[in-house]
């Protein structure tokens, strides 16, 4: 029974990463109702402020009659609370469904355990923490942004085989071209900005490139783009970047407050350095491109081996993840 379970959870979780880059600062949520054994209703979040992953599930139900003697399966508790729409273990009561399968708990402060806890006394099987941990992996931004009060931080950079991320400005005979990674890598980084809500580059690095930090070659959700205003220069005149001042810590809460949930922080190295040395990342993404350089600023140290590696033709990526040994 609990491989049913099981293969029933990971259809939601499958469902729930449709929503990726639409739903922040809401969480990844799928939903799969079944009866008899058999798939009858479907759904994901599919925007914030739309409906939820278990009303459009059990929207796509034909027959509403079936739903009574359905098990409900969700990656995430269902909500308790009036939000941007009606609280979901409320209709879930009403369309008196007898079973519902949980993946985990949802860590707002709003709902955690008040969802189950409002099934339970309603009469309604909750089953809990089916696929916990790839349920947990699956919301990590969400979770980082209600327990830690932050953004979840990607850190990602590029640089040469010979460890350079950036040419030495000023200096006349720099490489005549000095683009590091392939369009393969290019097409990621985009569909990287195309999932997380937002980009953060330092001062040095708006006014020395100017970079647009669009999403142009993967998937149409823009990044909100931020840049750190260097206190002691004027302000860049740019439209199309907020302005963050103070520490760290300051400039992250102003974008909890802000409802950013996570951001990729592209550099340049005095930025990404901060980040490093306060332990202040939870993910980073090193692209290596297959050129040499003779010189050039040196790209951060990470300080442990790397999780894993994707091979782009002959470049790769190397994926760091905060907190493991």
């Amino acid at each position: 029974m609990m491989m049913i379970d099981e293969l029933r959870m990971h259809r939601a979780l499958q469902l729930a990463t449709l929503g990726l880059g639409k739903v922040q600062p809401n969480p990844l949520v799928g939903a799969v109702i079944v009866h008899n054994e058999h798939i009858i209703g479907e759904g994901f979040h599919q925007q914030y402020g739309a409906p939820h992953a278990e009303v459009n599930a059990i929207n796509a139900v034909e027959n509403q009659e079936l739903l009574k003697e359905s098990t409900l399966y969700v990656n995430l508790e269902p909500c308790a609370h009036f939000g941007k729409t009606p609280p979901c273990a409320s209709l879930i009561i009403e369309k008196q469904i007898p079973k519902v399968v949980v993946g985990m708990r949802d860590p707002n402060e709003k709902v955690n355990g008040k969802g189950i806890k409002m099934l339970q006394e309603a009469g309604v099987e909750v089953v809990e923490n089916i696929l916990q941990k790839e349920c947990l992996h699956l919301n990590r931004r969400f979770i980082t942004y209600h327990t830690k009060k932050r953004p979840y931080i990607i850190l990602k950079w590029a640089q040469t085989k010979n460890g350079f991320m950036d040419i030495c400005r000023g200096v006349a005979h720099n490489p005549p071209a000095y683009w590091i990674t392939n369009e393969a890598l290019r097409v990621w980084t985009h569909k990287l900005r195309n999932e997380e809500q937002a980009i953060l580059v330092g001062y040095n690095t708006l006014k020395n490139d100017n970079p647009q930090l669009t999403n142009r070659l993967y998937g149409s959700n823009q990044p909100q783009r931020f840049v750190l205003c260097d206190e002691r220069e004027p302000m860049i005149i740019n439209e199309s970047f907020s302005c963050l001042k103070g520490s760290l810590d300051e400039i992250l809460d102003e974008l909890y407050t802000k409802n950013i949930q996570s951001v990729i922080v592209e550099g340049g190295k005095k930025t990404l350095q901060k980040f490093l040395e306060t332990n202040l990342w939870d993910e980073a993404f090193i692209l290596i491109g297959n050129v040499e350089w003779e010189y050039g600023v040196e790209a951060p140290k990470m300080p442990r081996p790397f999780d894993s590696m994707i091979h782009a033709e002959n470049d790769v990526i190397l994926k760091y993840a905060a907190g493991k040994t």
